[in-house]
């Protein structure tokens, strides 16, 4: 009995429902499909990859000197210690030689600056710069602290952005820095060139074949500090009779100058950050023609304003401003707002800052100029020889004399620098125990042998007021092929 009610029971049970084809194939799908978007994803991100390492959508880097600097820097700092930075626009870059500041202080010098960018850029360089070598001194150039808006760039102003960013090297500071300089539409451009000129395919071909061929011959680009003046010529008399004309040039007006909260946040971070470091900040203002800036001292005040409470060391060339120094030749023949130095102007500029750096901080700079190795980086550079002595049986550069005593004046070095038309003369007269003579002219009385004759000779050389070394005053002039100095007699100043 119990029996047939089991099998009863068991006769009546439902049966197990079973997989239709349908239910079975939709799992299936749905993980084809993941493996295809992963697959894809793999494959977008690796040509993304490949194309970034090989530069093929690099927008033209001719004339890239952000990218240049970037390179140089990371280069030299893996031998060399860096003891000035400087960061800042194009007006710092244009306005300074590191060169011949380097020169000048027997230190190492590097300018980080990027075109037309702003405070919160130079901060997040300062900061990657410091990463990877701390310097002494970190120099601010205050045309960079104005009223800006990272996030309301577009254009001009994001592409100088975006170049500037993308040429830094550091993952990590490039990470932190992304949310401040971009807004999040522009944080794929700003990470990758071939995201935010992929059109190039279209529109560009012939700059993509350029960035192949280009990676196939790498290029040196041997001692390279940041420097990029953009005028060797100043300003010409057609230029300058623009400013008779009231209105006629496009004149920054002071009253018009403000700052931004932005502005003011990332100056007290570079100050902060410097002071954390051990690094002293110094603010540098590069100046513009006297002409071209209207009622500079609203600009000053409210700037000084803003510096006051972190007690800054500013040089601001603009004002007080030096007419002797800054002379039409100093300044680029064009009247744009911006208004940039030339490159008679960036020396001028240079040893400005060199001679306050070395008054504000005597003791913190090294004196590399007895170091081998610095002077194995410098030597032949710009500004090296205007600085020290050349090495024995140099046949670019002849050390002629040094510490002659003479009745009027004592000779630190006569220097014969052999060009392809004439000989030039560089005569150094030590500082010390002397007025000043910037703007003279000296007077050599010399033996000298001319057409195979010995005879007595005057030669007069002229300050040049480009160059301002530290220890001595320079006097150039240019000496004839056929003639050669056998002796000096004495040597007397001509005040005219």
């Amino acid at each position: 009995m119990a029996s047939n009610k089991k099998q009863k029971k068991n006769h009546t049970a439902k049966p197990v429902a079973q997989a239709t084809p349908a239910q079975e194939q939709k799992p299936r799908t749905i993980w084809m499909l993941l493996a295809n978007v992963v697959i894809l994803t793999v494959i977008v991100f690796s040509a993304v990859y490949l194309t970034e390492r090989k530069g093929w959508f690099s927008p033209d880097n001719t004339n890239n000197h952000a990218q240049r600097k970037w390179d140089a820097y990371y280069q030299f700092t893996q031998k060399n210690e860096v003891d000035i930075v400087m960061v800042g626009n194009s007006h710092l870059y244009t306005g300074v030689n590191p060169k011949n500041l380097s020169c000048a202080l027997g230190a190492n010098c590097f300018i980080l600056a990027a075109p037309g960018t702003t405070l919160t850029d130079a901060y997040y360089c300062l900061k990657e710069a410091i990463t990877v070598c701390k310097p002494k001194i970190a120099v601010i150039e205050t045309y960079a602290i104005n009223d800006y808006r990272t996030h309301d760039f577009t254009k001009g102003a994001l592409s100088d952005q975006l170049q500037s960013f993308h040429a830094r090297k550091n993952l990590w500071q490039k990470l932190l820095s992304t949310p401040a300089l971009f807004t999040s539409d522009n944080y794929l451009p700003a990470w990758s060139n071939t995201i935010r000129n992929h059109s190039y395919i279209l529109t560009d071909m012939k700059q993509i074949r350029k960035n192949i061929e280009a990676k196939k011959t790498k290029k040196t680009q041997g001692l390279y500090l940041g420097r990029f003046v953009t005028s060797s010529t100043g300003m010409a008399d057609s230029t300058l009779r623009k400013y008779d004309v009231p209105g006629a040039v496009p004149v920054v007006d002071g009253n018009n100058y403000s700052m931004s909260d932005e502005a003011r946040h990332y100056l007290r971070k570079i100050v902060t950050l410097c002071r954390e470091n051990n690094v002293e900040p110094v603010f540098l203002t590069v100046p513009m023609y006297y002409r071209h800036v209207k009622d500079y001292d609203v600009w000053k005040s409210r700037l000084a304003e803003e510096l006051s409470q972190y007690d800054p060391v500013w040089l601001d060339l603009q004002s007080p401003y030096d007419d002797d120094a800054f002379i039409p030749a100093c300044f680029e023949n064009s009247v744009r707002l911006n208004q940039h130095m030339s490159y008679d102007g960036s020396l001028v500029c240079t040893y400005k800052l060199a001679h306050f750096i070395r008054e504000k901080f005597p003791d913190i700079l090294p004196d590399r100029s007895a170091d081998p190795n610095w002077n194995y980086l410098f030597y032949g550079e710009e500004g090296y020889f205007e600085n020290h002595p050349p090495q024995p049986n140099d046949a670019t550069a002849n050390l002629l004399f040094s510490n002659v005593a003479l009745p009027n004046l004592s000779i630190k070095e006569i220097i014969l620098l052999p060009k392809k038309e004439y000989n030039m003369l560089l005569i150094k007269i030590d500082k010390r125990n002397v007025t000043d003579l910037r703007g003279k002219t000296l007077n050599l009385l010399v033996d000298a042998n001319y057409d195979g004759q010995q005879v007595i000779a005057s030669v007069e050389a002229q300050t040049v007021l480009m160059y301002n070394p530290l220890n001595h005053y320079l006097f150039v002039t240019h000496l004839r092929k056929d003639v050669s100095i056998l002796g000096i007699r004495d040597a007397t100043i001509i005040n005219f």
